[in-house]
């Protein structure tokens, strides 16, 4: 009989699964059902840098590190980076992303927020948000 030099077997596929399963289900059951949250935040400073081009009749402006502050539950300093895309019809797309050193339910870490959206001339926007 022929010896396997692998450290990977099929033997072991069916546990490792199985106990990968039972810490994420874990997981998710400690983090709980969504809770609600108030505050405010806003720019406290000016940014780092600001730049403004064009490109095929589009105006793009990259602000860097601009200095901000959330208040409520999500408390304490963050920087902001954006960047902006004005069209010729006036619409818009934006992105930003916010490293904040917060402050939420008693802990504190580092948190990132993503920011990415449309807009059009009468200034009505859409957009989506992400925490990490």
């Amino acid at each position: 009989m022929r010896k396997r030099s692998s450290l990977w077997s099929p033997r072991w596929f069916a546990p490792v699964v199985l106990i990968l399963a039972i810490v994420g289900a874990q997981s998710a059951a400690a983090s709980g059902p969504p809770e609600s949250s108030n505050g405010t935040f806003g720019p406290t400073g000016a940014p780092a840098a600001v730049a403004v081009r064009t490109a095929d009749g589009n105006t793009i402006r990259t602000v860097t590190a601009r200095p901000g502050r959330f208040t409520g539950t999500f408390t304490g300093a963050y920087s902001e980076d954006l960047r902006l895309v004005f069209h010729a019809d006036g619409s818009f797309n934006f992105a930003a992303e916010l490293t904040c050193q917060c402050t939420v339910d008693g802990r504190t870490g580092t948190m990132t927020v993503k920011l990415d959206g449309t807009g059009t001339p009468t200034s009505t926007y859409s957009g989506e948000h992400h925490f990490e």
